[in-house]
């Protein structure tokens, strides 16, 4: 058993010289060294806009004519009236200009430009088809035309 005993504290003493040992020394090396500053948030980036807004129309008004409703820039339709009469496309905004075709109630068409006043009648001027022309709004409260926004 002295054997053993003897054995054991060698190995323990070799340990304990181990740890104790210095480790050679080694050159530094270079470290990178990271500085946190602050940033300024982020500016808001100005966005460009999906789709222009229509341009409303200002009330204009046309002597003799109902007030007006279409809006430049968007739909509108030909109304159901009762008599189910079409609605002329002209070539001007006035009755002296040739018709270019009619407007069956219900059909409908974009709003290029108006209010034109000539007679009794607020004109507009529209693309249907394709097909450019004038149309009168409205006559004595009836309205041939009215904003078609169908969301």
């Amino acid at each position: 058993m002295r054997s053993f005993v003897t054995r054991l504290l060698v190995g323990c003493l070799i340990v304990a010289l181990a740890a104790c040992s210095r480790a050679p020394e080694t050159e530094p090396t270079a470290a990178t060294v990271l500085r946190l500053t602050a940033e300024p948030p982020p500016t808001a980036t100005p966005r460009a806009t999906a789709a222009a807004y229509p341009t409303v129309t200002p009330h204009i008004f046309c002597e003799g004519a109902p007030e007006s409703f279409l809006i430049i820039g968007e739909r509108g339709r030909v109304t159901l009236t009762e008599d189910g009469k079409w609605l002329n496309l002209r070539a001007g905004p006035g009755t002296e200009n040739d018709v270019i075709t009619q407007l069956a109630p219900l059909e409908e068409f974009l709003v290029l430009d108006g209010v034109r006043c000539d007679g009794p009648y607020a004109w507009y001027q529209i693309d249907f088809r394709g097909r450019v022309g004038w149309i009168a709004e409205g006559f004595e409260g009836q309205y041939y035309a009215e904003p078609w926004l169908t969301g």
